[in-house]
């Protein structure tokens, strides 16, 4: 059974601003809580088959667990997800920009004040759906140009959650790079490492030494990051692998091919709902959980999928307490949620191999991830 939320455990004034958690319905039967800090998923219950619901999403009980625990879990990440190696942004004109660094020497997932730590304006709240804004400013973030972003959540009867998100540039040449950042278990506790995934993906990209793109694209053929065809997660991360030792697990970007497919090598549908216009849409995953049938689809408008095995949950009694395992506590261990991160290619604006769109003051860009649940 899904875990019961406290609503107030959620709400409180943070940067000056109100949190609060909200909880959207389905008429298919999904339920999914939203935080408005970092526009977080706290909570994706699926429907068990047996008139329950089961919590596929790793998360905490109240806003507090979120502040004290593991920084991504479960939210929005912006401006650029990913890293900017040494914390340099190239500009246009090649110049570069110095920006806060968050992870060594790196700007990691919108640095240290990105979207992930900032509480978002609440602009609509129905009972399938919910709209979220933020604007990213250079005082932030250190990125050039200010950025309105509209973040549109929303259930649809085929137990698909839809996030779309529109960015606006206001007064400067900026960019962005949108992911969530939910870990999932579709069993609802344990590892991970039963699961089976599938990537349309034949080219990944191999990390340097200091853990950034090393600008390359290769071939998945004979690596751990082959998952054109569905395979067990335990055995692709124990596989021996340079590129695993150096990343500590897998934690790899995947550059999706432009087919779609499922295990018939059938094309799937892409999802359709008001607010993600299925023209765009591509899959960039299958996760299956063989015990309890149970699959997630990623379809997404990005080129390429960050892969992240878990292997930073670590058993921690702080960072790692979360909620789940017999309706109360679980002490995460390595390999218990997975992510399953859409975005841009990885140091993109500093990789001149790797494309960067630049958005000009007026330019509007449009992105979305769909998760949809099925068994």
């Amino acid at each position: 059974m899904a875990y019961s939320l406290s609503r107030k455990a959620f709400q409180q004034e943070l940067h000056g601003q109100p949190t609060d958690l909200f909880t959207l319905r389905g008429a298919g039967g999904l339920q999914v809580a939203v935080s408005n800090y970092g526009a977080r998923l706290v909570q994706v219950a699926v429907p068990d088959g047996q008139g329950g619901l089961v919590d596929v999403a790793l998360g905490y009980d109240s806003l507090q667990g979120y502040l004290d625990g593991q920084l991504s879990m479960g939210a929005l990440i912006g401006r650029w997800a990913g890293r900017l190696r040494s914390g340099l942004l190239t500009l246009p004109d090649g110049a570069q920009r110095q920006l806060p660094t968050n992870s060594g020497p790196h700007h990691h997932h919108g640095g240290p004040k990105g979207s992930r730590f900032q509480v978002f304006a609440v602009d609509d709240v129905q009972a399938d759906a919910l709209t979220l804004s933020h604007t990213f400013r250079t005082e932030d973030d250190g990125v050039p140009g200010t950025l309105r972003l509209q973040l549109h959540l929303h259930l649809t009867a085929d137990n698909a959650l839809h996030m779309a998100w529109t960015g606006e540039a206001l007064d400067a040449p900026t960019l962005l790079n949108i992911t969530g950042h939910a870990f999932f278990n579709l069993a609802g506790a344990g590892s991970t490492h039963g699961h089976t995934l599938q990537v349309p993906a034949s080219r990944y990209v191999p990390l340097a030494a200091d853990v950034c793109p090393s600008g390359l694209v290769q071939p998945v053929d004979a690596t751990p990051f082959d998952l054109r065809e569905a395979r067990s997660v335990g055995a692709a991360v124990a596989e021996p692998c340079e590129q695993l030792s150096l990343a500590g697990g897998l934690d790899h970007y995947l550059v999706l091919d432009e087919h779609v497919w499922d295990e018939e090598g059938a094309v799937r549908t892409p999802p359709v709902s008001p607010i993600t216009p299925s023209q765009g849409l591509r899959l960039a995953a299958l996760l299956s959980e063989p015990l309890t049938g149970r699959t997630m689809e990623v379809w997404s408008t990005a080129p390429g999928v960050q892969v992240y095995a878990g292997h930073g949950l670590k058993a921690d009694p702080v960072r790692d307490l979360g909620r789940g395992a017999e309706q109360g506590v679980w002490l995460w261990q390595p390999g218990d949620g997975i992510c399953l991160e859409p975005m841009e290619y990885p140091d993109a604006p500093n990789q001149p191999g790797f494309p960067v769109r630049w958005l000009a003051p007026g330019d509007v860009v449009q992105g979305a991830i769909v998760y949809r649940f099925t068994g």
